[in-house]
């Protein structure tokens, strides 16, 4: 029950902020992944750190889990909801 309502405010929140022509950083919920070709990626709206090995890192978006796999995974920094790692990154998976 809580989650279906987190999800409506959260979409009752991104149509508000698409009608105010609001960028998605100011929205609840916010994710952006930026990828360096396979070898670095920066994420935006970090809320945890699930796992973390040199081959899988699981990380908590809040509605969604992102899960990078690859050789060499390591996180380089990690403040203020931005996580920034690199690697040979293989696959990235997303899950609700």
């Amino acid at each position: 029950m809580l989650r279906k309502k987190k999800e409506a405010l959260g979409e009752k929140a991104r149509r508000v902020g698409e009608m105010l022509d609001l960028p998605a950083q100011l929205l609840p919920g916010f994710c952006h992944l930026e990828l360096w070709q396979n070898r670095r990626a920066v994420i935006e709206g970090v809320k945890g750190v699930l796992s973390y090995s040199e081959s899988e890192i699981q990380l908590n978006m809040g509605a969604l889990v992102v899960t990078f796999k690859g050789a060499e995974l390591g996180i380089l920094s990690y403040q203020a909801e931005v996580l920034t790692m690199a690697g040979v990154i293989a696959e990235v998976h997303f899950a609700n």
